[in-house]
């Protein structure tokens, strides 16, 4: 992936990343944003050359909150969809791969996993109000 490339889909990451968590943020919905960006986010408030990117946003809900969150998200954008698992997709250009992915707290992701994504603790908030995983529930 060239530079410029890579600098495009970081952009779009965090433009997709800010306008789901203002949404959820102005709707009161409680969320944590976990797995590669939250790790990513954790290194990078230490050693940003550290950090290492990811190719998605995953974020830890309530599943009683689905039916807010996908009235939330629509100024926004995007809307709630049920196919492999639950997530969050651009409305004008629907796709999984750049589908921000919800998995649901307390809740095993799939039947044969060990333990189910972990309740929510405090959450660790960013500079810009992005509600990460602490790093035990996430990186530990």
């Amino acid at each position: 992936m060239s530079e410029k490339a890579y600098d495009r889909h970081v952009e779009q990451l965090f433009d997709v990343l800010n306008r789901v968590t203002t949404a959820l943020r102005q709707a009161d919905i409680e969320y944590r944003v976990i797995g590669g960006i939250a790790a990513y986010l954790h290194v990078a408030e230490h050693d940003e050359l550290a950090a290492r990117m990811t190719r998605d946003i995953d974020l830890s809900v309530n599943r009683r909150d689905l039916d807010q969150i996908a009235e939330a998200v629509r100024p926004y954008g995007f809307m709630l969809r049920h196919d492999a698992g639950i997530a969050l997709v651009d409305a004008a250009k629907p796709s999984a791969r750049s589908a921000v992915h919800l998995v649901i707290a307390g809740e095993r992701v799939r039947p044969t996993d060990i333990a189910p994504i972990p309740e929510f603790s405090p959450p660790v908030e960013t500079s810009e109000g992005i509600l990460l995983v602490p790093v035990a529930d996430c990186c530990g």
